[in-house]
């Protein structure tokens, strides 16, 4: 009855909207566009009806009222990195196929030896490495079996042993972090990378690890540091918990595995080197068809892991900013926000700190998505770069540190039974805090650099 109620009550501020005056300045399409905006908004945070039924709510109604046509709205379902996203996973979906993941990651997990700091130290590096390349929550959910090992093997006692805090905070967390470094780490950076180009801005894949991997590499050690910090390990030796794990990768690589370790690399150096020449997507389609030419992954393991749901937020997403942006609503927002700060630097950091709240409340890619139009419509109007704009808002909006409910990741790592809440929330706010401030700083000094702005 709740989820109805809360359903309902979403769907009577849109309907509210067709029949009230708008406020001063706001067009009529405006302010129904705002008013999807708030359905969107208390959907994506309460999570009343799935996050991808959502997206397909705000896809009809845009139609529906008469805001844009059919064809307007469907046609931006097609961006780039809507192909970008969906290839993307059904690469991933063949590393998942051949567990080469776990191979790589137990592997990479030993070389920080039998010291329970390094071992945590080595967890949230591995999982930073990791989200580099695949979802932030897919790489939580590998390296959780690999911890559990360490954890049980000790016998340290959940939810109050420090070692177990510290491993879970650092599996959550170094996922988190890894998932700014590139436009792989999760779907609200190709999300952006769609909204910069609809006003044209292009960034290239490479364009992104220049701006976002020194934030990554000034963050990771100074989380860490507040981890062991707040809770220090108890534990003084983890040498025969490694070595029962070391007995789990001691079979050698397969042919397919190599094949599909091969393609990925080889993907990886294209986005890199050729992604301005060929385009992220279409070197991403490339990859899953050579999959499928040499056999190694089937139509059937795609249809098993790939998150097709993600798809169907990000198409609710783009369309709404775009609509947002065309109706005059974002400016409208934006004017809000202009005249409660003034200064262009007291404005960027209001919409990260917006951003970094909301994507604790509700999924990273809907908080993204809604504040990105709002975000690039304020610094267009303060004189700001709407890249750094936008930057801001993606990165801050990975910074999903203190409730469970923030990203898959989080709740994997919760699911272990070494945490409480109040562990999350009180590292995750001391973290938080310090990668906005990191970003910010980097926002204002070193990215007007790096872009030549």
């Amino acid at each position: 009855m709740k989820k109805y109620l809360i359903t309902l009550i979403s769907l009577l501020i849109v309907i509210a909207s067709l029949f009230l005056p708008p406020p001063p300045g706001l067009s009529r399409d405006g302010f129904i566009m705002i008013a999807i905006l708030l359905m969107a908004v208390i959907l994506w945070l309460t999570e009343a009806i799935p996050l991808a039924a959502t997206g397909l709510l705000i896809l009809a109604l845009q139609p529906l009222l008469g805001i844009a046509s059919a064809q307007e709205v469907f046609s931006s379902f097609g961006n780039r990195a809507v192909f970008f996203i969906l290839a993307s996973f059904m690469l991933m979906a063949a590393v998942e196929k051949h567990a080469l993941h776990k191979k790589m990651a137990a592997h990479f997990l030993r070389i920080f030896g039998s010291s329970p700091k390094m071992f945590i130290i080595g967890v949230a590096l591995t999982g930073c490495l990791f989200s580099f390349f695949m979802q932030a929550h897919g790489v939580a959910a590998m390296l959780l079996p690999l911890c559990l090992q360490i954890l049980i093997i000790t016998k340290v006692v959940p939810k109050e042993s420090n070692f177990g805090i510290a491993t879970m905070l650092s599996l959550a967390y170094g996922t988190g972090i890894g998932s700014w470094g590139t436009l792989l780490g999760g779907a609200r950076n190709p999300l952006t990378i769609a909204f910069l180009d609809e006003i044209g801005y292009s960034i290239s894949f490479l364009d992104w690890i220049k701006i976002c991997m020194p934030i990554v590499f000034l963050t990771l050690p100074l989380v860490i540091f507040i981890i062991l910090r707040l809770y220090p390990p108890e534990v003084e030796d983890i040498e025969k918990a490694v070595k029962e794990a070391e007995q789990s990768i001691s079979r050698g690589m397969t042919e397919e595995e190599k094949g599909v370790l091969t393609i990925f690399a080889v993907t990886v150096l294209l986005w890199i080197f050729f992604s301005d020449a060929i385009g992220v997507a279409v070197i991403a389609l490339l990859a899953v068809s050579s999959l499928f030419i040499f056999h190694l992954i089937e139509w059937e393991d795609v249809e098993k892991r790939v998150q097709w749901g993600i798809i169907l937020v990000y198409g609710g997403a783009i369309t709404m900013g775009i609509n947002l942006a065309d109706t005059g609503a974002a400016r409208w927002l934006a004017d809000g926000i202009l005249n409660i700060y003034p200064n262009k630097y007291a404005i960027l950091l209001f919409i990260m700190l917006l951003t970094f709240l909301l994507t604790n409340l509700m999924s990273n890619t809907a908080a993204v998505a809604t504040m990105l139009p709002i975000s690039l419509s304020a610094a267009l109007k303060a004189g700001i770069s709407p890249v750094i704009a936008a930057m801001a808002t993606a990165t801050a909006g990975g910074v999903a540190f203190m409730f469970v409910v923030a990203t898959p990741a989080m709740a994997i790592a919760y699911s272990s039974g070494y945490l409480k809440q109040h562990h999350i929330f009180k590292a995750g706010l001391i973290a938080g805090m310090v990668s906005i401030a990191i970003i910010f700083f980097m926002a204002i000094f070193y990215w007007e650099r790096v872009l030549h702005l």
